[in-house]
């Protein structure tokens, strides 16, 4: 004769339940992780349940319960890797692995935008963003943005969709053109998101320009692009190449005498009342040719570096 075990019929009864409900979670949708922590101790019930059914169905007067320590052992785990693996499901770490496997490093083109600047537009201002910008004269009346960024994502589609999130807003209020570059925090190794950006903006030489930027910024300016009087301020890394037939002034202020960098032969001299505590506390000068062109550049921190070509 067959002597039954306690937890043998539990961990059926059990393994069906799981799957039933398990199915109910991925075929509905539905939120049972709160009901499997609630209900776990119905495992008890289940187990006292067949403890009790030996002992009535027992031919012996005293009959001697027996368990099934493995399958009682396996009811445990399976209950508290179930509960595991759909918490880990339901808060996403799951599928963030799932996609991280899936995923690559990818460069994508940014979309080319060109706005026509007429004669309305005196003055363009432009929102630099964490990523670098390079700033190169136009060859007509449009500013044209374009760029590259190495991107994490799934597939081309996610890519390229990332891509087009991070083209520059621009608008026109009255005579001022505004450019804004979006900055990126990075999302992390399990969510899509950009890794490095480069943009390139080219500019009309017969507008006023400022650039500035709500966190650090990269500027990469070619001297040809400088026209009109410009203006560049926050906090960031300016580098300019210009040649030796420019005729350009710079004017710029830094927080240290190291922050003057390049082959250009800068005129430094410390700024006479400024609290060296913050703030800028050097000027550095440069003239080519009558100066007209004038840039004038206030950095709160980082460096400007001038070559002169």
């Amino acid at each position: 004769m067959r002597k039954w075990r306690v937890g043998t019929l539990s961990l059926g009864v059990l393994m069906i339940a799981l799957g039933v409900i398990m199915l109910a979670a991925q075929f509905k949708q539905v939120a049972i992780l709160d009901t499997l922590i609630i209900w776990w101790p119905i495992i008890l019930v289940l187990i006292g349940a067949e403890i009790l059914m030996q002992v009535y169905t027992a031919e012996e007067q005293q009959p001697k319960i027996k368990y099934d320590a493995f399958s009682i052992f396996i009811i445990f785990i399976m209950v508290f890797f179930s509960i595991g693996m759909y918490a880990l499901t339901s808060t996403g770490v799951i599928e963030g692995i799932a996609w991280m496997v899936e995923s690559s490093i990818v460069s994508v083109e940014i979309p080319s935008q060109r706005t026509a600047v007429d004669e309305g537009v005196e003055k363009v201002v432009v929102s630099a963003s964490r990523g670098r910008v390079d700033v190169k004269k136009s060859s007509t009346s449009e500013v044209v943005v374009f760029g590259e960024a190495v991107v994490n994502a799934a597939n081309n589609e996610e890519a390229n969709a990332l891509a087009e999130q991070n083209m520059a807003v621009i608008r026109r209020e009255g005579n001022t053109l505004f450019i804004q570059f979006l900055s990126n925090t990075w999302s992390g190794d399990f969510k899509p998101g950009i890794r490095e950006i480069r943009h390139t903006l080219m500019l009309p030489q017969d507008v006023e320009v400022e650039v500035s930027g709500p966190n650090y910024f990269n500027l990469d300016i070619d001297g040809e692009a400088f026209g009109k009087d410009w203006l560049i301020k926050g906090d960031g890394s300016v580098s300019i190449t210009t040649a030796a037939s420019s005729d350009l002034t710079i004017d710029a202020q830094v927080r240290g005498r190291d922050n003057f960098g390049g082959n250009a032969n800068w005129e430094i001299e410390q700024r006479s009342g400024v609290n060296t505590n913050g703030g800028s506390e050097y000027e550095g000068h440069l003239k080519w040719g009558d100066g007209t062109n004038r840039v004038n550049i206030l950095l709160d921190g980082g460096e400007i570096v001038i070559n002169e070509i």
